[in-house]
C-alpha cells in the first residue's frame, strides 16, 4: 500500500467518520423526539332524491383527521386527533394516558367519553356510513367529547370485567339540538359536573367467538335546573377464526340508548332508540353489512317539513352496504339506506364513500 493511500485513509477517518457519527446521533434523537403521525380522509358521493335540503345530493369532502401519538416516558402516552372539514378545524382529542398502576388506567385531557359501542368510534371507523339515528339525539353522532378525566379498573373477576368512571367539564347543548352536544350539562351551580359510569364484560364463547355486554350512564345538571341523563346497554358477539382471522368472521351488535331529564320527583323520557347490525367478512378484502334501527321523538333528515325544518318523530331505517378493503390503508364503501317516519315521509339514499389512511393510526377499541 502506497504512503499516499495510507495518508488518504487517515485523513478520511479523522474528518469524515465523526460527521457520520454525528448524523447518526442526530437521527436517533430526531426519531425519539417526533411522535408517530398519521392522517385519514373521508370523501362521500350521495344521491338522496327524497330530500330538499341543500347539499343532500352530490360529492362532498367529509373530513380529514390528523393523529399523533408518542410514549414520552415510562408513565405517560400522549395522543391527539385534529379534525378538519371544508369550513373549520378542531382539536377533537388531546389527552394523556397511563397504565403504570396495575389493573388501573388513567386518562386526562379532551377525549371521547367511554359510552357504549358506537359512541367510542371516530367517523372513519363507522361500520356504516351513517351513524345510528339515536346517536345524534342523545350523546352526539360521534359520541360525547369534552375535557375531563377517566379511570378504568380491571376487576379481579374470572372474566374480563372493566369498570370505568369519568368526570367532565360542564358543557352547553348545541342550539340545533343535533350536533356534537345534544345534552344540556351547563349548570351554573358550583361543584356540579357531568359524570359517567361504564361497565364492560367480555366473555370467551369458544376459541373463535367472544361475547361483550356493556352498560353506560352519563349524567349531569343542566342550566334549566334539571338533571339530564343518558342510559345505554350494548351487546356484541364477534367471531374471528384463529386460522383465518384476515379472511373470514362476523360481528353481531346491538345497542339501546335512552335520554331523560328529571327533578323533584318528575321524570321525562325525551328520546330513546336502538339498532341491531350484522357484519360479515366473506373474503380478505370484502365485508357486507345489514343494520335495522328505530328511534322515537327523533330529529334526523327524514323528519323535515316543506320549510326544511327538523321535526321530532318516530323513525325507522334499514341500511345495507358492501365494503372493499384492498389494504389496511384504504376502503371503498357502497351503502343504501331507506328511512321512514310516522308521517310516511321516506328518505332513500345511495352513498359511496372513499376512506384512506397515511402513516400510523392508533388502534380502535375491540
Amino acid at each position: 500500500m502506497s504512503s499516499r493511500f495510507k495518508l488518504f485513509i487517515f485523513m478520511f477517518s479523522l474528518f469524515c467518520v465523526p460527521v457520520f457519527a454525528g448524523a447518526q446521533t442526530r437521527s436517533i434523537i430526531s426519531n425519539l423526539a417526533n411522535p408517530a403521525i398519521g392522517m385519514s380522509a373521508l370523501f362521500l358521493a350521495q344521491a338522496a332524491p327524497d330530500l330538499t335540503l341543500p347539499g343532500s345530493t352530490g360529492p362532498s369532502f367529509q373530513e380529514a383527521e390528523i393523529s399523533v401519538i408518542s410514549t414520552v416516558d415510562p408513565l405517560w402516552t400522549l395522543a391527539g386527533n385534529f379534525t378538519f372539514n371544508a369550513s373549520q378545524g378542531v382539536a377533537e382529542e388531546a389527552y394523556a394516558i397511563t397504565d403504570s398502576i396495575p389493573s388501573l388506567q388513567f386518562k386526562v385531557g379532551e377525549f371521547r367519553a367511554f359510552f357504549g359501542k358506537h359512541g367510542t368510534l371516530h367517523t372513519h371507523a363507522f361500520p356504516f356510513i351513517q351513524a345510528p339515528i339515536i346517536m345524534s339525539n342523545t350523546i352526539g353522532e360521534e359520541g360525547f367529547k369534552n375535557a375531563g378525566m377517566e379511570a378504568a379498573w380491571m376487576t379481579p373477576l374470572p372474566w374480563y370485567c372493566e369498570l370505568t368512571a369519568g368526570a367532565y367539564a360542564p358543557v352547553a347543548n348545541d342550539a340545533s339540538g343535533a350536533a356534537d352536544h345534544p345534552l344540556d350539562f351547563n349548570s351554573s351551580t358550583t361543584g356540579t359536573f357531568p359524570y359517567l359510569f361504564h361497565l364492560k364484560n367480555l366473555i370467551d364463547v369458544d376459541d373463535d367467538t367472544t361475547m361483550e355486554l356493556g352498560a353506560s350512564d352519563l349524567t349531569g345538571m343542566g342550566d334549566d335546573g334539571l338533571h339530564h341523563a343518558v342510559y345505554g346497554a350494548d351487546f356484541t358477539l364477534r367471531n374471528v377464526p384463529l386460522r383465518r382471522s384476515n379472511q373470514a368472521g362476523w360481528i353481531l351488535q346491538s345497542e339501546y340508548i335512552k335520554k331523560v331529564s328529571y327533578a323533584d320527583g318528575t321524570y321525562n323520557q325525551e328520546t330513546d332508540g336502538w339498532y341491531a347490525s350484522w357484519q360479515n367478512r366473506w373474503a380478505q378484502e370484502w365485508w357486507t353489512g345489514l343494520r335495522v334501527e328505530e328511534a322515537f321523538n327523533s330529529t334526523p333528515d327524514v323528519t323535515v317539513n316543506p320549510t326544511d325544518t327538523y321535526l321530532a318523530g318516530h323513525v325507522q331505517r334499514l341500511s345495507v352496504n358492501i365494503a372493499w378493503l384492498p389494504s389496511e390503508f384504504s376502503e371503498m364503501k357502497l351503502e343504501y339506506g331507506i328511512a321512514k317516519n310516522d308521517s310516511n315521509q321516506v328518505d332513500n339514499r345511495v352513498m359511496l364513500q372513499f376512506n384512506y389512511i397515511i402513516g400510523f393510526h392508533p388502534p380502535h377499541n375491540y
